[in-house]
């Protein structure tokens, strides 16, 4: 039977969200008949011998595909992992391995996506995820897509990292959804036949107010495997709360029993030369101590923005655990990056791939509403990174930091398009007081500045990320942006064809008639003919 959206879809079970949370991938195969995989199979074969790579038109060009992402099984995992109304981003790929191909290591291939057209910052929390499809059987001999399970919280791969990739191999039809933040790499192709795998990319639209997979059980416990080396329970933790629509993030670790014991002994466990079990086990019983712990935070702040990667993580949601405590220690380490960052023409970790932000913003983060007043105060510093991370911050809180809107509509007239971006992604998230920021989302669709209309990576400008970001927002208001519509009637016609994408899918979503004319309009004049190959041109 072939699928059409729609159907009833198979969400995810309390495992397998489980499984996403720690290890960050889960692979299932859609009931899918054999025959569209030998479709799609044959299509992509004429398509790599006579045509290119279509790119983001892979799926026009071979629609067949439409069954795969619309079948109960992958509509349930999106649904699951990023919540009801998620948004399809238009970046698609084909990753193309020939028979000839001259092929790295696995462990040169191994890396963690950048973003698309540019950077994002990266999150903790599933806010991306990507689909990934094998329309033929591919064994490990075949070169599958190795994953590296628990990276999707790492700023970096380390070389350790490196040695831990897992190969999904499967039958035709297998698909994996994953943290878009995973470490991955491309196997090893050694039978000598074409191996295809299509990525398609899903965003969240909405902050989580209950789960959304087939949750029979919200409290946090640990899968039956796990995958990733190390204990990050307090993060794992967190990061369930927040998908199960929790206020109180830390709610299913102070729920148990924790182990007490004294700081002093607790922080000398903090030490380099300790095991990294041994530290992981020390933070656990910080956290559980709270604002008690307050002798640990320089020790706990010295480990941010370092390596080990499973040490800073959890050194994160510590500090967010002990709370008030911390917040003064943790704004003095955010503004000595901010003096650092501040000496370059682009902040360091303002990378035009991935953006990572400061730890110490996750942290506060971390904490919740307790913190907003202070982050929307640095939303006003001096240094352009401290703005950027307080935006950040905010944006993580979703509603939580509805008081700093404001402020972050304030931030759109920023001379720095790096905090103009992540502003209006912090505002998109937030959801909030919509009416008040939409006239400025549209003025930043028409006009932006002469120095961000300046090529910066891959042919792309910041100013084309600056409106992809503006039409990202307007989508997640929903029925809420309808006072944009004409604005992003006009953002069809945009010279960047992501912009015109998200303003179509905005549009769809305000639903009324007129907006829905113009997405007919639109559609209509843009109409793919799939039947039009080379040597056939009408």
């Amino acid at each position: 039977m072939m699928h059409e959206k729609g159907q009833t879809p198979v969400l995810l079970t309390d495992e397998q969200m489980r499984t996403f949370v720690v290890d960050g991938y889960v692979i299932f195969t859609p009931d899918v008949p054999d025959r569209v995989h030998a479709a799609i199979r044959e299509k992509l074969r004429f398509v790599f011998e006579e045509e290119l790579n279509p790119g983001n038109n892979i799926l026009p060009r071979i629609p067949e595909l439409a069954l795969i992402l619309n079948s109960p099984e992958v509509q349930g995992a999106l649904m699951s992992v990023l919540g009801h109304g998620f948004i399809e981003h238009p970046h698609r790929f084909c990753h193309y391995i020939s028979p000839e191909a001259e092929q790295r290591t696995l462990e040169r291939n191994c890396h963690q996506d950048s973003y698309t057209p540019l950077g994002r910052p990266r999150q903790h929390y599933s806010r991306y995820a990507r689909i990934m499809y094998y329309p033929q059987d591919t064994p490990v001999e075949m070169g599958p897509t190795h994953v590296i399970p628990g990276t999707q919280y790492h700023k970096r791969l380390e070389d350790a990292d490196r040695q831990r990739a897992v190969p999904m191999a499967g039958k035709a039809g297998t698909v994996s959804i994953g943290h878009f933040d995973i470490g991955h790499a491309a196997g090893i192709n050694t039978v000598h036949e074409p191996r295809h795998m299509i990525k398609f990319i899903y965003t969240r639209a909405e902050e989580p107010t209950a789960p959304s997979w087939d949750c029979k059980d919200l409290v946090w416990r640990k899968p039956q495997q796990v995958h990733t080396p190390y204990d990050l329970d307090l993060a794992w933790s967190h990061h369930w709360d927040w998908l199960c629509g929790k206020r109180d993030r830390y709610e299913s670790f102070g729920s148990r029993d924790q182990a007490g014991g004294d700081v002093a002994s607790a922080v000398a466990d903090l030490q380099t030369d300790r095991p990294s079990d041994v530290r992981l086990a020390a933070m656990r019983r910080l956290a559980a101590m709270g604002e008690s712990a307050v002798a640990a935070i320089p020790y706990l702040i010295a480990g941010l923005n370092q390596d080990p990667q499973w040490d800073r993580v959890e050194s994160v949601y510590t500090l967010g655990a002990i709370g008030e405590p911390a917040l003064v220690p943790l704004v003095a380490a955010l503004r000595a990056s901010g003096e650092k960052e501040d000496d370059q023409p682009v902040p360091g970790p303002w990378n035009e791939g991935a953006i990572s932000m400061d730890d110490a913003a996750h942290a506060l983060a971390a904490m919740g509403r307790s913190t907003v007043s202070v982050l929307t105060d640095l939303l006003r510093d001096g240094s352009e990174w401290v703005r950027i991370n307080a935006a950040f911050a905010l944006g993580e809180m979703d509603s939580v930091a509805a008081d700093a809107v404001p402020a972050l509509i304030r931030c759109l007239d920023d001379d720095s398009h790096c905090v103009v971006r992540t502003a209006t992604d912090s505002l998109g998230s937030i959801g909030r007081d919509g009416e008040a920021f939409i006239p400025v989302l549209g003025q930043l669709l028409k006009a932006g500045r002469p120095e961000w209309d300046v090529t910066d990576r891959r042919d792309w400008t910041p100013y084309d990320q600056v409106r992809i970001n503006a039409a990202m927002a307007m989508i997640r208001l929903g029925q809420a942006a309808a006072p944009g519509e004409q604005i992003l009637k006009e953002a069809l016609n945009d010279p960047n064809g992501h912009v015109g994408a998200f303003a179509l899918d905005a549009l769809r979503r305000i639903g009324s008639p007129s907006a829905m004319d113009a997405v007919m309009d639109y559609l209509l004049a843009r109409r793919w003919d799939e039947s039009i190959v080379k040597g056939r041109l009408f």
